[in-house]
């Protein structure tokens, strides 16, 4: 695989990292608030979970169709490159998770849900 090949991957994969932080204002907005309060963490394997049980249906919502949006989005780019979603995914979530607000909920490598330094 040539560098050039591995940056354009890499270019994609953090621009792709930087638009499901902002999936639409109200969105946003909403994911945010879910995050701040707890009920909502950045997974390891690129997706959204619930941290907290019994969280509102309205969350529940927003995760699933945020979640919806980032599987169509990993596909997509999976198949421009040639690799695995779940390699997209994984290395989307890594970016993610380490530009993670302070205080909101990632999983850490064993998927255990840890507050973001």
């Amino acid at each position: 695989m040539s560098v050039r090949h591995i940056m354009s991957r890499t270019i994609t994969v953090t621009v792709l990292a930087i638009s499901m932080l902002v999936p639409g204002v109200t969105a946003a907005a909403d994911l945010n608030q879910a995050k701040a309060a707890g009920w909502v963490g950045e997974k390891v394997d690129g997706y959204l979970g619930m941290v907290k049980p019994g969280a509102p249906n309205e969350v529940k919502e927003l995760v699933a169709a945020i979640n919806g949006k980032r599987k169509a989005e990993y596909e997509k780019i999976a198949k421009k490159n040639g690799v695995p979603a779940a390699d997209v995914a994984r290395l989307t979530a890594a970016k993610v998770i380490g530009s993670a607000a302070s205080g909101t909920y990632v999983q850490n490598a064993k998927g255990q849900w840890v507050k973001a330094p």
